[in-house]
Formats: structure tokens, sequence, C-alpha cells
């Protein structure tokens, strides 16, 4: 079974576990302010820990709470390789960077989004250039954002969703819904129109603690898509290239591409490996990025919450009594609190950071 301190049951407990775990395993520990509070009024931030060589030339850097309540997944497993030494004898080419809490607006109100209502994993897009477009959003938008939230209107949102789907099909109500949308600041899977505060606070840390390394093996943890308790390795790549055949090395199996049939996922714009690869797109530092997913429940059960949420912030009332029941579903779907999916997700997130260790310990 896995050890119940490495995962958490709040924001402010996954915090004081992770600040702890950095500092028995003699990391250093940096802070960042967000600017805003959590539901008990303190202050929210996002933790760094740093281990291993300062000057190392290849960096594993690790991301959670990109969507803000799916941070308990990734900090439970940072807080567990901490914990139990997995760092102790870290190649000397080799330093680690774990960011905690990215997105800790999110992972302390239950939401999935930051605290401009904006889908951080959209946010990455050069927001100088004229933002995409997703024609199918406009579509179901005023079906996911009734007046009120209710039996009549959820199973009125359930019946056109699944209209929907049949004409087209699952994947493509999940590409219209979850790709990414530029227009609606009120709806789901909303990109922003400029870089969000964890957006910058993300390359903040990126400049302070990683800097021009030879490589950089980027890690971003989530939740939500995929089979109950399974670890897949999505990444825009194939075998057949530089990266694709370094994964396929490094990690042997596991690797999909969101491509229709292929992943869990659909196509996404401006995620946040996007950013990390505009950074360092003029400079000689290789990266190999990745999103790792742990899944949870089906499609349907998790979208729910996820468009029930964001009518709870745009015209309910948090604090109310249908507002905690919200709350709940959401935290369910995106963290099933049971012993099973907690092990699961240990074990292969371990034997993940452990090959990505490895890999990089050998260039």
């Amino acid at each position: 079974m896995v050890d119940n301190n490495y995962f958490s049951s709040n924001y402010t407990e996954a915090r004081k576990r992770f600040r702890a775990a950095t500092e028995h395993a003699g990391g250093c520990i940096h802070t960042y302010a967000a600017g805003c509070k959590g539901p008990d009024g303190d202050p929210v931030t996002t933790d760094v820990a740093v281990i291993g060589n300062p000057d190392a030339p290849n960096i594993l850097l690790c991301n959670s709470a990109t969507h803000g309540v799916e941070g308990f997944c990734g900090s439970g497993i940072f807080t567990g390789i901490l914990q139990n030494g997995e760092t102790d004898n870290l190649p000397p080419n080799v330093k680690l960077v774990l960011i905690h809490a990215l997105n800790c607006y999110g992972f302390a109100w239950l939401r999935r989004v930051t605290e401009e209502n904006v889908d951080l994993n959209r946010n990455f897009v050069d927001h100088k250039k004229s933002h995409p477009k997703n024609t199918e959003y406009p579509k179901l938008h005023p079906i996911l954002l009734p007046d009120l939230w209710n039996e009549k209107t959820i199973a009125k949102c359930r019946r056109r969703l699944e209209a929907y789907a049949s004409k087209t099909s699952l994947y493509k109500l999940q590409s219209a819904l979850t790709g990414g949308q530029y227009d609606y600041p009120d709806g789901i899977f909303y990109g922003g129109r400029e870089p969000t505060k964890a957006h910058r606070r993300f390359l903040q840390i990126v400049d302070d603690h990683v800097g021009s390394p030879q490589h950089i093996l980027f890690l971003d943890w989530h939740t939500g898509l995929g089979e109950y308790g399974n670890g897949q390795l999505l990444g825009m790549t194939r075998p057949g290239s530089p990266h694709g055949d370094r994964v396929y090395k490094w990690f042997g199996h596991g690797l999909e591409t969101p491509a229709e049939g292929q992943a869990v996922s659909a196509p996404l714009t401006g995620t946040i490996g996007s950013g990390l690869r505009r950074r360092y797109a003029n400079t000689d530092t290789e990266i190999t990025s990745l999103t790792v997913e742990f899944g949870t429940y089906p499609v349907r059960e998790v979208l729910m919450p996820l468009i029930a949420d964001n009518w709870l912030h745009v015209n309910g009332k948090p604090n109310s009594a249908l507002g905690r029941e919200i709350k709940a579903q959401i935290k369910k779907a995106l963290y099933p609190d049971e012993e099973d999916w907690k092990e699961l997700v240990w074990v292969r997130g371990r034997q993940i950071i452990r090959r990505g260790i490895t890999g990089l310990g050998n260039l």
C-alpha cells in the first residue's frame, strides 16, 4: 500500500507535506506568492524544490497543478519520491526541479482553472498573434451555462451533448469542448487573451531554476482521462524522430499521441509544454516534453463536474449547499481519494520519474 503521508486531502495539507519532504531530502525550497488567497483566507503559493548538482547540464523539470484540482496527484508523487529516498543518489549530471501547485489558486479552491477563469494549459499560445478559432464551441456554449443548475437543466445539457456526440462522435465532442477556446471568458476551457499570473510565474521559475541547460525533460502531471489509475505518457511524437526515439528508449512503453483513435486526449492548443518549447526555441537547449495523464472515470463523468463548476463560479454561490456538492463532485472526478487509485498512481509515477532520471543520467 502507498504511504498515506504522500497524498493529501486539501491544498494546505499538500503544501505542508511537500515542503517537509523537500527538507527531509536535503533540497532547497523556493516560494512564489500568487497574490491571492485560498478558501481559508490564507495566501496561496507555488513552491519549488530543487535537488541535485546546481551545475548539472540535464534537468528533470516536473510540474503539478497546471489544472489546479488535479494537483493532488502530482503532489503525492513528488512528496513520495522526496520522502522515500528516490532522490538521494541522483546522477551528477542531473538536477531535479519540482514545481508544486503552479496553479495554486485552482488547487486550493478545487477549480481546474486559474483565478482569471483561464485554463492554464490552453494559455500558452503566442498572444501577440491571432488567437486560435474553435468553430464548434459556440454551438455548445449556451447549453453549458444555463441560468439555473438543477435536475431539469442538467438533463437538458446531457441530452444536447449526447445529441452532438451521436451526430459526430464522442471524440469530436471532446475536441470541441476541451481543445481550447478564446472567445468566451465565462466558458469552459477558455485559453485567455493574455498570459495569466500562473503563466508568468512558470516562466519565472524556469528562468530562476532551469536556466540554460543542455537538456530538459519536462513532465507535466495531470488526471482525468483514461482508465482508472492508468498512467499514460502523451506527446506529439512518434518513433523515427529524435524526440520520439529518445522517449521510447527512456520509457519503453506508454507513449501515446493525441490524435483520433490513438490517445485519451484530443489535440490541444496553448499547452504549457508548447510554452516551454517556445521559451527555448532559439537556444541550444534540447527539450523532451511529455504529459503524464492518470485516468479517473469515463469522459462523460468527468466533463459534467467541470461544466457544473464553471456554472457555479459564473452564476452560482460556491458557499451554498449546491456549491459544496459541486465541489465534492469535481474533486472526486479528478482525484479519486481511494487507496487503490493512489497505489496505482504512486507505483506508475515513481516508475516514470526513475526512468526519466536514468535517461537523463545516461546522456
